[in-house]
């Protein structure tokens, strides 16, 4: 009897589950793209914090079965552009709470566990631009940035530049880490978000994925000063220089992630609301942008540094 009324339970868990990742999927979406590509892994880390990773594994299946389904009956409400979102998104999430699972059974740190990630990353993204990535994708994706800028320049009267070319060519080098590292950032910002709600809602975690302590290894910080030395002694055309350049980008998140953490905790003696503070982080973001991210690093940098002079005294 318990355990019929255990799989009920876990069958209603399910259901609202999937339920809840859908609603707030087409409602980011039907709201604003921009919202939508901010927010869109939150009704994930909600749900795969708060239920077992089995059932949060089905839930996502069953939310991915389900848009295809109606995708059928109304392109229009159930975009294929949703669906394949939707896809990647609980994929990532899946991907990253399942080897956050894993990191806790072979016993290793959050420091260590997020910075393999990130190296893992990037052995793909290695793998996906040695060899898929050739001439005729490079000039498709110039031309789809010219046409941008272009666009762009027309529509609010700017006057062309004469090194429009040099700029083009440097966002085409490091387009892909910065969208990367963009990622990287809003998933940590959401789920920081989504901590926040289970625990202002008193939802108890069933995953707690503790950030607080996160400090970037020596292991790490080598590799990442190695690809610094790269970047600065390789032609600047050569696939060595690109592969170079776009990994120390991508790597500086953990930096980005250390000095988030300093900031917030100095941000934390300040005696004002919770939220208010992640809408002044937030706004901070959505206004200075890649200013505070560079800021951000640098601070990172600074504490790493701070900290392992410390160890060696």
């Amino acid at each position: 009897m318990d355990s019929l009324q255990s799989k009920k339970q876990r069958s209603f868990i399910i259901f609202y589950s999937t339920l809840f990742i859908l609603v707030f999927q087409l409602l980011f979406f039907k709201v604003s793209p921009q919202v939508y590509s901010i927010f869109n892994p939150l009704p994930f880390l909600i749900i795969g914090l708060a239920i077992k990773y089995s059932d949060f594994l089905k839930s996502c299946a069953l939310a991915l079965i389900t848009l295809i389904f109606f995708n059928f009956f109304d392109e229009n409400f159930f975009s294929k552009q949703l669906i394949i979102f939707h896809f990647i998104i609980s994929f990532v999430t899946l991907s990253f709470l399942g080897s956050y699972h894993f990191s806790k059974k072979i016993n290793l740190d959050s420091s260590n566990f997020l910075s393999g990630i990130l190296i893992f990353f990037l052995f793909i993204f290695a793998i996906f631009y040695i060899l898929f990535f050739n001439d005729l994708e490079y000039e498709k994706l110039r031309s789809f940035i010219q046409k941008s800028i272009d666009q762009i320049i027309s529509s609010y009267g700017i006057q062309k530049d004469n090194d429009m070319d040099r700029i083009i060519k440097i966002i085409m080098i490091i387009l892909p880490s910065v969208n990367s590292l963009i990622f990287f950032t809003t998933f940590s910002l959401n789920l920081i978000l989504s901590k926040f709600i289970l625990k202002k809602f008193e939802i108890r975690q069933l995953t707690n994925v503790n950030l607080t302590d996160f400090t970037t290894p020596l292991w790490f910080s080598f590799i990442y000063l190695m690809m610094l030395i790269l970047v600065l002694t390789q032609n600047p055309n050569s696939k060595i220089f690109v592969l170079s350049i776009n990994t120390l980008i991508c790597m500086s998140f953990c930096f980005l992630l250390e000095g988030y953490i300093s900031f917030n905790n100095y941000f934390k003696k300040i005696k004002i609301n919770t939220f208010i503070k992640f809408i002044i982080m937030f706004l901070l973001l959505f206004f200075l942008g890649y200013v505070l991210l560079l800021i951000l690093l640098f601070i990172g940098l600074f504490e790493n540094i701070s900290k392992k002079r410390n160890k060696k005294r």
